[in-house]
């Protein structure tokens, strides 16, 4: 599309605008040329500094956004500490000290997928089911616009709306659903309230499109796992590789298996990476951090090799800033982003493909 067209999709950073405005249409990706360059002024903060899109699918497709980022300022599903509304603004934040050019994929993410940032999901502070209808409209209106989503919670109630949206999207097909976690999340309900962040997994095994045989969970550990979540997947012969099993198998072979799992015969898949599945040593800035979890360079692994699969939506929840320390969790989250879709975009340029 041409960057003349009305709405066309466009990179002129938000923080570049002025008397020093970069205007080439590489200048994002090169050490900057003026004065007021990318390591300069704040400014508006997106994602990687991609441009704004509305919501709404003509808008979508108008800018050519192959994906959206989205980010869901919501913590009250939560039952532990919160926190988790200020993820999205902390990955943002964070992606301000990166460039989009990725060199291991010689890609550069913003003019490959024309990505674009279309803000945050409204909440309604106290009302789940409201705030969930939200997560709901915003997702169909990026997949009904030919865009995948990196969607960032927000607390891990934010995969129930995520998936029934991806589920209604593929309603003639079916659906797989991928859960890494330090905890199994799967319970029936908590005191009642069957929306809460442990209840992912059971809400997605509700949906009509989405079978136990393309389910599966990995890295759970630790004592914040109680037997009726473990029952769930024993019960209904869902697959769960806990980390122990990681640890003995290796990152790259079971994520391998996840993905090939999840894809087996469905028309699409959801991706709920929950931070806490990350050492406590490498993610501090989590809700409820453990030990025995992912270290760094195993995160990359596993996005490395996540994006060689790809995922519909892509969900990274339960980030929390504000236990952070020297931006170690916000920076992590970003590069689990960034390497997922540069694995993506040199997996899909290699076979010939488009994203």
């Amino acid at each position: 599309m041409s960057n003349t067209a009305p709405g066309a999709w466009q990179h002129v950073p938000h923080q570049l605008r002025g008397p020093h405005q970069h205007t080439g249409a590489d200048d994002h990706i090169y050490s900057p040329r003026l004065h007021n360059g990318t390591f300069k002024s704040r400014g508006i903060t997106t994602f990687l500094n991609a441009p704004y899109c509305p919501p709404d699918r003509n808008a979508i497709r108008e800018m050519g956004a192959k994906v959206c980022f989205i980010g869901v300022p919501w913590d009250q599903g939560q039952i532990v500490r919160t926190g988790t509304s200020q993820g999205a603004g902390g990955i943002r934040e964070a992606s301000t000290q990166y460039f989009p050019y990725m060199f291991e994929y010689d890609v550069d993410l913003l003019t490959y997928y024309n990505l674009v940032d279309c803000g945050d999901v409204p909440i309604v502070p106290g009302n789940n089911e409201r705030s969930h209808d939200y997560i709901y409209d915003y997702l169909t209106e990026c997949l009904h616009g030919g865009a995948k989503v990196v969607l960032c919670g927000g607390d891990h109630s934010v995969p129930i709306p995520g998936a029934r949206a991806l589920s209604d999207f593929h309603k003639n097909g079916s659906i797989g659903y991928l859960h890494v976690d330090c905890h199994l999340d799967a319970a029936p309900d908590w005191a009642g309230n069957a929306f809460t962040n442990c209840s992912g997994p059971s809400r997605a095994l509700d949906l009509p499109n989405c079978n136990a045989k393309n389910m599966v969970h990995m890295g759970s550990r630790n004592g914040l796992n109680p037997k009726d979540w473990f029952d769930f997947f024993v019960d209904n012969n869902v697959r769960l590789i806990p980390m122990q099993e990681v640890v003995s198998r290796g990152v790259v072979e079971c994520t391998e298996e996840i993905f090939t799992r999840a894809w087996d015969g469905t028309d699409g898949i959801y991706f709920s990476w929950d931070t806490d599945s990350i050492d406590s040593s490498c993610m501090p800035g989590t809700t409820a951090p453990e030990c025995f979890g992912f270290k760094g360079r195993e995160v990359i692994q596993l996005a490395r090799t996540a994006g060689t699969f790809g995922a519909d939506i892509m969900e990274v929840s339960e980030l929390c800033p504000q236990f952070d320390a020297s931006h170690i969790s916000i920076k992590t989250a970003v590069l689990m982003i960034c390497h997922f879709l540069g694995s993506r975009a040199k997996t899909l340029r290699d076979q010939g493909l488009k994203p």
